[in-house]
């Protein structure tokens, strides 16, 4: 018999971006699978991503909304309501003040939400039947709301760890060396107690096993998030006529940048050896840090920042670019592997990699005979290899696609890891 799931997540519709869509394609295939899944999650936050159209593509028996007090959710109910969905306040704060605010909380700035999904957790526990806790982290603070439901129902926990917690190395999460110890203590206890941990890469299961303790290697199981095929379902023909579009989707942050590549492409038009009407199209909603790159280099007549699209829209901007940009930095842990990598993939359009060479994604990408890969801290690495890309682009060429990473069958590994248990 399929399994009854309290389902906890932070990151739903009407939020958009690469969290929300894995919970949303989770609840999805596995409700297809059988599966009765009640989600708990905050009412309306404020947040770099929203997308409306997803609401149509929910599949959860029962939602649940909490009320919250972090600070997204604060933020939120004091905006007017006819203001943008994102606030200027918050694209504009630099990295430096968000950093240090984040750095003040116990656990993550989301804790102000763990007694508002207990309190509906507990409301969704006496209501029904449940065969076990699901929750998705981060927020990692969110995971104590789960532990503690777990520990008073009796059902068995699933970690979905979509990132590193004190593992990560991309920037500084705490200020003081009792908030360190306090999270290691937490995601100890945690992975002690769960009875499944899903892992979003492969590395971060591996380096989980080697902080903690290899015996969690039987109960981890890598769920990447990959590309949901229907999603490509009748999206039009590319168009790939108007001059040669560099496209980056997502957002810019922590210790990635683009400064290299835009000195790398000044180089390249230096010498006339870019293709004609060559543009760099960035989609999304970009922090001020970000534009302030931009706005330095030397092609920023080329760039333009076009706000965030729809996910529909997305993928048929993606499919009508001509080259995608990836960066990751190389100072991250080894599994770290943007979740776009797997659309982008899917999209067959060349990928002009600035991620390190011997990383998680750096595989994939060669798998998948995408080898345009260079060092995102390099303009030299970022000249030669998109200067290669431009020679050998060839618009006809066609990509291998790993068709055992689409979100049904990665879902599919869950549902019986879960049917395990």
């Amino acid at each position: 018999m399929s399994k009854r799931i309290l389902y906890i997540s932070y990151f739903y519709p009407p939020m958009g971006g690469p969290a929300v869509l894995r919970n949303l394609k989770t609840v999805k295939y596995l409700t297809q699978r059988g599966f009765s899944i009640d989600v708990v999650t905050p009412s309306d936050l404020e947040y770099l991503y929203r997308d409306e159209s997803l609401a149509k593509q929910q599949q959860e028996r029962k939602l649940y909304r909490t009320h919250s007090m972090d600070p997204m959710a604060v933020i939120k109910t004091l905006r007017p309501k006819d203001r943008p969905h994102v606030s200027k306040l918050y694209l504009d704060t630099p990295e430096s003040i968000k950093s240090m605010f984040r750095g003040i909380w116990p656990i993550d700035n989301k804790i102000g939400w763990v007694p508002f999904l207990i309190q509906t957790g507990k409301k969704a526990l006496r209501e029904n039947e449940y065969d076990l806790i699901y929750i998705s982290m981060g927020p990692f603070s969110a995971g104590l709301g789960a532990y503690h439901l777990s520990k008073i129902s009796g059902l068995p926990l699933v970690l979905d760890l979509r990132d590193y917690w004190t593992l990560l190395t991309d920037y500084e999460t705490h200020n003081f060396a009792w908030q360190k110890a306090l999270n290691r203590h937490w995601e100890k206890k945690l992975y002690k107690h769960a009875s499944l941990i899903a892992t979003a890469t492969q590395g971060i299961g591996d380096d989980l096993c080697a902080a903690f303790g290899e015996h969690l290697a039987e109960k981890c199981v890598t769920i990447y998030n990959g590309w949901d095929e229907e999603d490509f379902v009748d999206l039009p023909e590319p168009d790939k006529d108007d001059g040669f579009v560099l496209a980056y989707f997502g957002s810019i942050y922590a210790r990635r940048s683009l400064a290299k590549f835009y000195e790398a492409v000044a180089r390249l038009r230096d010498e006339g050896n870019l293709p004609p009407n060559t543009s760099i199209k960035l989609y999304g909603n970009f922090f001020r840090a970000a534009t302030r790159e931009a706005e330095a280099s030397r092609i920023r007549d080329l760039i333009q920042f076009i706000p965030q699209l729809d996910h529909r829209l997305a993928l048929i901007a993606m499919q009508s670019s001509h080259v995608l940009l990836l960066t990751l930095n190389s100072s991250g842990p080894k599994g770290t592997l943007s979740s776009k990598i797997f659309e982008y993939l899917r999209s067959q359009t060349p990928i002009l990699a600035m991620v390190p060479a011997h990383n998680e994604a750096a595989q994939l990408l060669r798998r998948c005979d995408q080898d345009y890969i260079c060092a995102m801290e390099s303009t030299d690495s970022i000249y030669h290899c998109l200067k290669r890309l431009i020679r050998e682009y060839d618009l006809n060429r066609r990509y291998s696609i790993p068709e055992d990473l689409q979100r049904e069958r990665q879902v599919q590994l869950l549902a019986e890891a879960i049917d395990s248990l």
